[in-house]
């Protein structure tokens, strides 16, 4: 047999085998099925069993139409039910416009309740000028919302839903309530517009939807009261309102009103003049003087809230304050969040600038109130020249404008030459010309050797506290204060009770103050030193005197830094750091000045300068109270015999 057909015949066994295998598990499956398939006849028979029998006992079942009680009708907005009907009604503004439109409602409601045989009226509630984004304020809607829980009505009637509320939450929050305070006598409410009535169930989703409506108007509203405004404050078209002593015209201008003003600028002279708030209040109420709203009690408050309105000096700030949420009413501080202007000299003001910067800079005083705005003094010539004299409870005062009316003593060369010593003390630089003898050699500062006996203060950020030692020394109970900004160095000398900026700093009992409240010009003192805000720093002083007069001395240069006492650490002793170094590195970063790493103490030919300067001191420079000079900080005020004058004039007229 050839080879050909030996393999055509073992091709021909293999396709009979496999033929074979194929039946072979067909078969195989076949058996397995038969099982599964007589199982789910099985249980297609029991359903179906289960079925008929299901059929057979609902065919069966005995009538018992002789105990059904069917359901009371639906109410509907039409039906012959008796009802008490109280009506809502709401405009978000107080124009003339809706004025009229919240009348027209009234009417219109008074008519269709009265036209129903079936309705009585329960009562009217309206909330005019009320927005709808909130209850807070809607106090005839809570009211009305009080009497439904007390069920003193069936129905309410309103126009539409956006009237109703125009939060979404609210509306539905307030709708389920009035269904469910009392579930046998549900309170409906009618809203026309949509032809919604909240008892009936086919109307809800309807309800929802439109107030979602309504909610997002009322969020599209205040995106275009934004722009609005935004648009307005870039085309330089502010908005203007009345106020007390102005109202406002149509082209935006604001107007004085001149029997207002008196209350107006009355305010601003008598807070110059030292009144406190509270006095002007009493003052005003007694007068019986009207507020814009006719009011006739006053507040301290209220008089603050007139002096810091700036068009009351004819400046006008547009926007500063903003709502960062409309449905809850969150204002704040405008502080860059949104666009805002500020426009100086937008019209003519009740007082001018600086009549109303020196009022609001009036603050308590120690040892006695100024009855008028405290003049600032610097010292002209002598060894004090440069010195300035300030009252220490005027807030009146900072950094810049001690330093710029101490330099309008000196010429440009003398101010050159000051601030070079000043530069050469604290370190900054190197002292070549002051003493050939000297140079290099330092002495440690005198505040290492300070005991009780000795006079010291501690400077801290809310005034001045002198040691014991310092009432011994001046034996007074007056004192003023001089500084000298570029030298960095403070006197107090014995003063009277008739010198202007004078300090009581003992008690008629004989008692010394423990403080001398002095925020500003401490303030200032710790700006020009640069000095930690979170410390105190405690100065030594020499005590000197000449024939009548006695003064200390303190070099503000050479101090002992203390770190404050927390409140939950005051048993704790007040901690000494090491130098005043340490004290200026851990100032703000605005605060900080460079000190020069190795420096220690006092240059010799420096503090052999300073000494020179004290001894010069004569009794005629401790009795020079200095030039009145015009607060930079301020500006040109009219003299204390005007203000004064004027101020009781104001108040005959009253």
């Amino acid at each position: 047999m050839d080879s050909k057909n030996l393999d055509q015949e073992e091709l021909d066994n293999q396709e009979t085998d496999a033929l074979e295998d194929v039946e072979d598990e067909a078969q195989e499956t076949s058996t397995a099925l038969v099982p599964v398939e007589q199982d789910w006849v099985r249980r297609h028979n029991e359903r179906e069993e289960d079925r008929e029998q299901i059929r057979k006992r609902v065919r069966s079942a005995k009538s018992y139409k002789e105990f059904f009680r069917p359901a009371k009708p639906k109410e509907t907005i039409r039906d012959n039910t008796e009802k008490v009907v109280a009506v809502y009604a709401r405009v978000s503004t107080k124009s003339t416009e809706q004025t009229s439109s919240i009348e027209n409602q009234t009417l219109y409601y008074e008519k269709k309740v009265a036209e129903n045989p079936n309705w009585t009226m329960q009562e009217i509630y309206s909330d005019e000028g009320k927005s709808g984004t909130s209850l807070r304020h809607r106090k005839h809607f809570k009211r009305m919302m009080e009497n439904a829980q007390k069920q003193k009505m069936d129905l309410i009637l309103c126009a539409s839903v956006s009237r109703f509320a125009r939060n979404m939450k609210d509306c539905i929050e307030q709708i389920d309530l009035l269904k469910t305070m009392h579930p046998s006598k549900p309170i409906g409410v009618y809203f026309e517009t949509e032809n919604i009535y909240t008892l009936d169930p086919e109307c809800y989703q309807s309800l929802q939807m439109h107030a979602m409506l309504a909610d997002w108007e009322s969020a599209n509203k205040s995106r275009r009261m934004i722009l609005s405004y935004d648009q307005r404050i870039l085309t330089g078209q502010y908005p203007v309102s009345d106020l007390l002593g102005f109202r406002h015209t149509k082209d935006g201008n604001l107007v004085i009103v001149p029997e207002e003003a008196k209350t107006v600028r009355f305010i601003f002279l008598a807070r110059i003049c030292g009144k406190g708030y509270g006095e002007i209040a009493d003052m005003l109420t007694e007068k019986q003087r009207p507020t814009l709203k006719g009011r006739v009690e006053w507040n301290p408050m209220m008089v603050r809230n007139v002096m810091s309105n700036e068009r009351t000096w004819g400046d006008l700030e547009a926007r500063k304050t903003i709502v960062v949420d409309y449905k809850k009413g969150v204002v704040v501080r405008n502080s860059g969040i949104r666009d805002s202007a500020y426009v100086p000299g937008h019209h003519q003001g009740i007082v001018s600038p600086e009549i109303a910067k020196a009022a609001r800079l009036m603050g308590p005083s120690t040892g006695k109130t100024p009855q008028v705005v405290p003049d600032i003094s610097v010292i002209p010539s002598g060894s004090l020249k440069g010195f300035v004299n300030v009252c220490v409870g005027f807030r009146g005062v900072d950094a810049d404008t001690l330093k710029q009316l101490c330099l309008e003593v000196y010429s440009d060369e003398e101010a050159e030459e000051l601030r070079r010593t000043q530069a050469i003390r604290s370190g900054q630089e190197h002292s070549k010309v002051l003493s050939m003898t000297f140079s290099g050699y330092t002495v440690p500062p005198g505040i290492m050797f300070l005991n009780r006996n000795m006079p010291s203060v501690t400077i801290g950020k809310v005034g001045f506290s002198f040691n014991r030692a310092c009432y011994d020394r001046l034996q007074c109970k007056y004192i003023d204060l001089l500084y000298h900004p570029i030298l960095h160095s403070l006197i107090i000398r014995t003063s009277e009770e008739s010198v202007p900026n004078s300090i009581q700093w003992v008690a008629s009992s004989g008692k010394p103050s423990p403080l001398i409240s002095a925020r500003a010009l401490s303030q200032a003192i710790f700006d020009i030193q640069g000095w930690a805000g979170e410390l105190r720093f405690r100065l030594r002083g020499i005590a000197k005197k000449r024939g009548n007069t006695s003064f200390l001395y303190f070099d503000l240069d050479e101090p002992k830094v203390l770190e404050r006492k927390s409140r939950k650490d005051s048993d704790v002793p007040v901690k000494e750091c090491c130098n005043v170094e340490d004290a200026r590195r851990t100032a703000e970063p605005e605060t900080q000045i460079s000190v020069e790493s190795g420096a220690f103490g006092l240059a010799l030919a420096l503090r052999n300068n300073r000494d020179r300067i004290i001894s010069e001191i004569s009794e005629e420079d401790l009795l020079n109270h200095g030039t009145i000079m015009e607060n930079p900080l301020i500006g040109a005020l009219p003299s204390h015999e005007e203000i004064i004058e004027e101020l009781e004039q104001l108040l005959m007229s009253m």
